[in-house]
């Protein structure tokens, strides 16, 4: 009975099933006919992975489609800053300087038999201001300076000229409001005539609003765009402001 139930259970493990007729003494007697073992096979079980998880179905949604592009080309940063105390105004600048622009896209999608679609935009840009505006488009340096990034993350509604293709040909219009965040560390001249420190280092999302326009044959392009995403510092109420040229190129997924 042991060796059968081992048997049995090796059968199983292997998807194999053996069903036997028990041997006796008298099975090996002349003249007497010897049990049949009869075996039969059950095919193994398949397991199927669907791959439809949450994880899987999040991937898909995010690549599927989707581009990334990169940028080169001239940005005028603007860094207002108010303290909440008493509301002393400093404003910090950085202009017609060249800079590196990353921009990702999520798959761009039409409203049926329309020109406008939809897709979500997320940014990333830094800046280093070491101007100050004082009025009339005038500029001083006071030996201050800020440094930092912004990132946002923006869906936008577009109107499209030209092809739909992902590689094609056409001009893009867009206007979008989600959230964005800011970090931030350096010094700036207040009204009162007083240097202060300040800075952001915790990245708190907060309103952004972008608008660009975009000219694109295939790969290649010209966007121009403009982002303003609001942040606070440590008692310091600040807007960052983001006007920029660039010609890129865009890789598809």
């Amino acid at each position: 009975m042991q060796v059968e139930a081992f048997r049995l259970l090796l059968a199983v493990a292997s998807g194999t099933f053996l069903f036997m007729v028990p041997l006796d003494a008298a099975a090996d007697e002349p003249g007497r006919e010897r049990p049949v073992t009869t075996v039969v096979t059950a095919p193994a079980a398949t397991v199927e992975t669907s791959g439809k998880g949450i994880v899987g179905r999040l991937w898909k949604e995010l690549t599927d489609e989707a581009s990334l592009t990169i940028g080169y080309g001239t940005q005028k940063w603007v860094l207002d800053i108010e303290r909440t105390s008493d509301g002393a105004k400093g404003r910090l600048v950085q202009r017609d300087e060249s800079a590196l622009y990353v921009s990702y896209s999520t798959k761009p999608t039409f409203f049926k038999g329309s020109k406008f679609g939809y897709t979500v935009m997320v940014n990333y840009q830094d800046f280093d201001m070491t101007k100050q505006e004082i009025e009339n488009d005038q500029f001083a340096d006071y030996g201050t300076e800020m440094q930092g990034y912004v990132i946002y993350a923006v869906p936008t509604l577009y109107y499209q000229w030209g092809e739909h293709r992902r590689k094609g040909r056409f001009v893009r219009l867009g206007l979008g409001a989600g959230v964005g965040a800011a970090r931030f560390s350096g010094t700036v001249r207040l009204s009162t005539g007083e240097v202060i420190h300040t800075s952001q280092h915790t990245v708190e999302p907060r309103l952004a609003i972008t608008n660009f326009l975009i000219a694109r044959w295939n790969h290649i392009g010209v966007q121009f765009s403009f982002a303003s995403p609001r942040v606070y510092g440590d008692g310091y109420d600040a807007r960052v402001t983001d006007a920029s040229l660039y010609a890129t190129y865009t890789f598809n997924f």
